[in-house]
């Protein structure tokens, strides 16, 4: 997979249906082939999973264009994927609400990857989620603080999990998305 070379072509956003999830660089900016990578790991993750038997059904082939992907990690889990540049943030959509969690542990482990691998832990961001309640999007700490369904909810212990790996731990790729 070569992003560079992927057709670019106009998403209308208002098309776009799904829980939104949004990772804001306008504090700071979005380096260019943030996108790139989010997107690699995204593939790779869907592919790897498939490959291993864990899903019984295959997942849908990715959709890829320069600034926008749909990719199903597995069938049903469908999450679609929006640069956008002037606005300096990444948006991800996430089809199915039962998924939302997954999701954003997936993206937000992913992140930590990049930003360890490839930006020397520089990069700088805020994440942003649907709140059904308001219908307007929140902080991911308060989000998380007031347990927002879809993307929080308690498990059977009463805690809620924000994390998949540690952000200051070195991990190759294979092992990286076995831990999805």
């Amino acid at each position: 997979l070569i992003p560079s070379l992927l057709e670019d072509y106009l998403v209308e956003k208002e098309t776009i249906k799904g829980r939104r999830c949004v990772i804001d660089f306008s504090n700071n900016f979005l380096p260019i082939g943030v996108f790139q990578r989010l997107l690699c790991l995204c593939v790779a993750h869907s592919v790897r999973g498939n490959e291993n038997g864990s899903h019984n059904e295959l997942a849908v082939e990715p959709s890829l264009n320069k600034s926008f992907a749909t990719i199903e990690f597995e069938p049903g889990f469908t999450i679609h994927m929006l640069e956008e540049e002037e606005a300096q943030c990444i948006t991800i959509f996430v089809v199915n609400d039962e998924f939302a969690g997954k999701s954003l542990r997936i993206v937000q482990a992913m992140l930590r990857k990049v930003n360890h691998d490839v930006m020397g832990s520089g990069l700088n961001y805020d994440i942003y989620l649907d709140n059904d309640t308001t219908r307007e999007l929140i902080c991911l700490h308060e989000a998380q603080n007031e347990k927002i369904s879809p993307w929080f909810s308690p498990d059977i212990s009463g805690t809620v999990e924000t994390s998949v790996i540690p952000s200051d731990e070195i991990i190759d790729l294979a092992s990286f998305l076995e831990s999805l």
